[in-house]
C-alpha cells in the first residue's frame, strides 16, 4: 500500500483526480484501489499484479506532471525574486517566460542550454526510484529533500534566463537608439539596395556598387557598435549612419538575424525581395 500525505488540500484534490484517470483501467479492472483519507492519498496494489513494470510508471509519471504543472512556475519566481532579487512584476514575467521557453526546449541556441533540458527525467526517476508497492512518505518532505538536483537545475535555467534577459533589454535599447537617430538625421542616400548573400553588398539608388571606401565615408563612428570587425562585413552601422528613405533587401533567408534587426530598425521602409530578383531588376 501506497500512502502519500498532502498537506495542501488543493495538491491532495488534483493527485487523486489525476490518479483516478490515469489509473482507470486498473481500478477498473479491480487491481488498483484508490481512496482519500483525511490528509493522505491510498493507493493498493493487488499483490499478485506487476508493480514495477505496470503501475510504478503511471504513478511515477502522474507525479512528475503535477510537479512541473503546480510548483514549477511557483519555484521559478521565488528564485528569481530571492535568489536573483528581481521584484518587479514586469521583469518577473519577461524573465519567468524565458525560463519556459527554455524548460520547454525552444532556446536550443543558447550556450550550456543542455544542462537544464533533463529537468522532467530528474523529477520522474526520484520518484521512480523511491517508490515501491508498500511505502509511505509526505509529499512535501519528497519535493524538499529528493528533489534538490531539479531545484538546482530551475536556478541554472533562471541565471541563464537572466543573462538573455538583459541581452534582450540591452538590444531593444539600441533598436531604439537607432531609431531616433534615423529619424533625426537627413538621409545620406534616398534608397540602398542590400543583397545579403555570402557576404553583404550596399548598392545606391541607381544599383552603382557602393564600395568599402565609400561605405567608410558614409559611416558615423559615434554609432558604430560592431566594434572590432572590418567594414565589408558590418551592415547595420553603414545602414542607420546612411538612415536611407528606403532599403531594398535581397535574400532567400527572410530568419537570418540581421535581416530581423533591419526590419525592426527600419520598419516600414524595408521592402523585402528574392536574391535572384535583384539582378533582374538591376539589368531593367
Amino acid at each position: 500500500m501506497i500512502e502519500i500525505y498532502l498537506q495542501n488540500k488543493l495538491d491532495r484534490y488534483n493527485l487523486f483526480k489525476d490518479f483516478k484517470s490515469g489509473l482507470h483501467a486498473f481500478i477498473k479492472n479491480g487491481v488498483v484501489e484508490l481512496s482519500l483519507a483525511s490528509d493522505r492519498l491510498i493507493i493498493k496494489v493487488e499483490e499478485n499484479f506487476d508493480f514495477e513494470e505496470t503501475i510504478k510508471p503511471v504513478i511515477s509519471e502522474i507525479l512528475k506532471r503535477h510537479v512541473i504543472e503546480t510548483k514549477e512556475k511557483i519555484w521559478l519566481l521565488d528564485i528569481v525574486s530571492n535568489i536573483f532579487f528581481y521584484d518587479d512584476q514586469e521583469e518577473q514575467e519577461q524573465i519567468l517566460a524565458i525560463a519556459k521557453s527554455i524548460l520547454a526546449g525552444e532556446r536550443l541556441d543558447l550556450p550550456n542550454v543542455s544542462k537544464v533540458f533533463a529537468t522532467e527525467k530528474i523529477i520522474y526517476g526520484a520518484f521512480s526510484e523511491f517508490l515501491s508497492r508498500d511505502c509511505k512518505f509526505c509529499y512535501e518532505s519528497f519535493l524538499t529533500f529528493r528533489l534538490k538536483s531539479y531545484l538546482d537545475k530551475l536556478i541554472d535555467c533562471v541565471e541563464m534566463s537572466i543573462d538573455e534577459y538583459q541581452l534582450e533589454q540591452e538590444y531593444q535599447n539600441l533598436v531604439e537608439s537607432f531609431r531616433y537617430y534615423i529619424k533625426k538625421r537627413p538621409p545620406k542616400l534616398n534608397c540602398v539596395h542590400l543583397v545579403i548573400d555570402k557576404r553583404f553588398t550596399f548598392y545606391d539608388e541607381y544599383f552603382h556598387l557602393i564600395t568599402d571606401e565609400k561605405l567608410e565615408g558614409y559611416l558615423d563612428r559615434e554609432i558604430v557598435f560592431e566594434k572590432g570587425i572590418p567594414i565589408q562585413e558590418m551592415v547595420i552601422s553603414p545602414l542607420v549612419s546612411i538612415a536611407p528613405k528606403e532599403i531594398h533587401l535581397y535574400s532567400d533567408e527572410i530568419d537570418h538575424g540581421v535581416i530581423q534587426s533591419i526590419q525592426n530598425i527600419f520598419q516600414e521602409k524595408v521592402k523585402f525581395y528574392s536574391k535572384d530578383s535583384f539582378h533582374k531588376t538591376a539589368v531593367k
